[in-house]
């Protein structure tokens, strides 16, 4: 039997379904990544009582049936079934707050881990002070950061 008969067998997913979760979760930040490869092994779990040889397709399709359950509980609120379990729609809030909260900060916080020799020479040597950096971030890079902000990634790194 090849690989796609026993992915189907074993996920009960099509795959243009396992193509689509799986291309989700490439896509979500780490902490949603480490919540599936915790699903995961509860999927892995009831897979085990299979007989198969290969025991990394049993992996494989746990990959694919958790990517499945987080893409299925993250946009389950939008859809027209309204039989949801109270404690699938705090699972689906938890996942797009923990999206919310990555998406929100990162944007800012890798620009800035990009310009952070730049921040550490204004910093430093040139001795400007936090409002200054984050005026010369707006006008030589067009990044609209708080001078708190940039106060508290200069701390940071300096610890680092």
């Amino acid at each position: 039997m090849s690989l796609k008969n026993k992915l189907d067998i074993y996920t009960k997913l099509s795959t243009k379904k396992r193509k689509k979760v799986i291309k989700w979760l490439v896509n979500q930040d780490e902490e949603i990544i480490l919540m599936a490869f915790e699903k995961q092994k509860e999927y892995f779990f009831q897979l085990s009582k299979q007989d198969e040889p290969n025991k990394s397709v049993l992996y494989m399709s746990a990959l694919y049936m958790a990517a499945d359950h987080l893409h299925s509980t993250y946009y389950s609120q939008n859809s027209k079934r309204k039989e949801i379990d109270l404690n699938s729609l705090k699972g689906a809030t938890r996942l797009q707050a923990k999206k919310f909260k990555r998406t929100a900060q990162s944007m800012k916080y890798d620009k800035l881990l990009n310009l952070k020799n730049k921040i550490l020479v204004l910093k430093n040597e040139e001795n400007l002070s936090f409002r200054q950096i984050s005026e010369f971030l707006l006008k030589y890079h067009e990044l609209e950061v708080s001078h708190s902000y940039i106060a508290t990634f200069y701390h940071k790194t300096k610890e680092n």
